[in-house]
């Protein structure tokens, strides 16, 4: 049986779905990379009085010890990130897990309404600028992701595909989740 012990990657934000996890008796820990997310998180934490254990972090070099945690969970986190860095990512998901531990990762699928829009920089990675920032967004095709998951089992795929409409225009978000268990 797992130890109830759960590692968000991208754990910040004004409502840290670690919370949840807190709040079912797990020990939780969060790496998040952006200081504005991660004060957000601070400030969720302080205001309900919750010990989720959010610091600074990179996915890409995981400041735990190896098999340290028995869950991980990266939403919508390698939307953000070059499909190089995720996997530099997935191996560190895979040293930090212990043996059977399960790992929830989702990706944003190439029938996204994003897919292609601003500035090409590699395959499936465009950058688009939203609030006079630079934003990257990562898309796959459907199978792409399952060449980061060596030392893994996919217990469950689902590719979902989600339309809004916003002010008489329609939007089509297409993700591509997956529940992994390390061998």
């Amino acid at each position: 049986m797992l130890e109830k012990i759960v590692l968000d990657c991208g754990a910040g934000g004004s409502n840290p779905p670690l919370s949840l996890f807190y709040e079912f008796g797990y020990e939780t820990y969060g790496i998040e990379i952006s200081e504005g997310q991660l004060e957000k998180a601070n400030q969720f934490c302080k205001e309900q009085k919750m010990t989720l254990n959010i610091i600074n972090g990179d996915m890409r070099n995981i400041p735990f010890k190896n098999k340290f945690f028995s869950f991980l969970f990266s939403y919508n986190t390698s939307v953000h990130m070059k499909k190089k860095d995720f996997e530099l990512a997935s191996v560190e998901f895979l040293r930090v897990l212990k043996r059977n531990g399960l790992c929830y990762v989702n990706f944003l699928s190439e029938e996204c309404s994003s897919c292609g829009i601003g500035t090409q920089i590699s395959n499936g990675e465009f950058i688009q600028i939203e609030d006079n920032e630079e934003v990257l967004y990562c898309h796959y095709k459907d199978k792409e992701p399952e060449k980061y998951f060596d030392g893994f089992d996919i217990v469950h795929k689902e590719k979902r595909i989600i339309q809004r409409k916003i002010e008489d225009e329609t939007f089509t978000s297409g993700y591509l989740d997956y529940i992994l268990m390390k061998r």
